[in-house]
C-alpha cells in the first residue's frame, strides 16, 4: 500500500482549506448561554425518562447549574457597575459653578449637618477658586489628587492638608463613606485659608542680558 506524499499547499490554498473547514456547522454554535443550559437540561431530563440517570441526580445537577449561572450573572453585573458607576470623575465635572456658589453650598450643608456634601463642595470650591485665580487649568476629568499636586507648589504650607483633603474627597465620593464632622470642618477651613493666602508663583526668568 502506497502512502500519499505529505500535503504541501500554497498559502492561498491553505487559507481556503481552513475557511472551508471552519465554515462547517460543527464549528458554529450561535445559541446563547441560557439556550445552551436549557438544551443541556432537556437532554438530562430525556435521559431520565429512559432510566439511565436517577431523578435525584438530575435534581442535583440542575441545582448546581443554576447556582453557577447565578454566580456568573452576579459577577458580570458587579464588574459592569465598577466600570460605569464607580468610574472616577473629575472634581469639577458637571454643571459649572463659581467658587462662591460651592462655598455657599458647603456652608449650608455644614449648618444642616450634611457633612458629606460639605466635604465635596468645599473641595470643589478649592479647585474652582484655583481655576478662577489662574492657578489651575480648567481641564475636564481632573481628579482630587491631581488638584492637590498642582496646588502644592503654590501653597507649600498647606501641601499636606491638600493631600489629606484629596484623600477625604475620594473616600467620601468613591468609597461611599460618610464624612465625619471634623473632616467637613477641616475642608471648610482649608478652603477659607487658601482663599486668603497669596500663592507662591513661579519665578519669571530674568531678561537681563537678553540680546547680547
Amino acid at each position: 500500500m502506497r502512502l500519499d506524499p505529505p500535503l504541501d499547499p500554497t498559502s492561498p490554498e491553505a487559507r481556503t482549506w481552513l475557511e472551508d473547514e471552519l465554515s462547517k456547522a460543527i464549528y458554529r454554535d450561535d445559541r446563547s448561554l441560557l439556550e445552551r443550559l436549557r438544551d443541556w437540561l432537556s437532554d438530562l431530563l430525556s435521559s431520565t425518562g429512559s432510566g439511565s440517570l436517577p431523578a435525584w441526580l438530575i435534581a442535583v445537577a440542575i441545582g448546581i447549574a443554576l447556582a453557577v449561572l447565578a454566580l456568573v450573572v452576579a459577577r458580570s453585573v458587579r464588574a459592569e457597575r465598577r466600570m460605569t458607576v464607580d468610574r472616577p470623575q473629575g472634581v469639577l465635572d458637571g454643571p459649572t459653578r463659581t467658587a462662591i456658589e460651592h462655598r455657599a453650598e458647603a456652608a449650608r450643608a455644614l449648618a444642616a449637618g450634611d457633612h458629606t456634601t460639605a466635604v465635596l463642595e468645599s473641595y470643589r470650591a478649592i479647585a474652582r477658586s484655583a481655576v478662577e485665580r489662574t492657578l489651575l487649568d480648567d481641564l475636564p476629568g481632573r481628579t482630587a489628587h491631581e488638584v492637590a499636586i498642582a496646588l502644592a507648589p503654590a501653597f507649600p504650607a498647606s501641601a499636606d492638608r491638600l493631600r489629606s483633603a484629596a484623600d477625604t474627597f475620594d473616600a467620601v465620593l468613591y468609597g461611599r463613606r460618610a464624612a465625619a464632622p471634623e473632616a467637613a470642618r477641616d475642608l471648610v477651613t482649608l478652603d477659607t485659608t487658601l482663599a486668603a493666602t497669596r500663592p507662591v508663583l513661579p519665578e519669571v526668568p530674568s531678561q537681563t542680558g537678553a540680546g547680547r
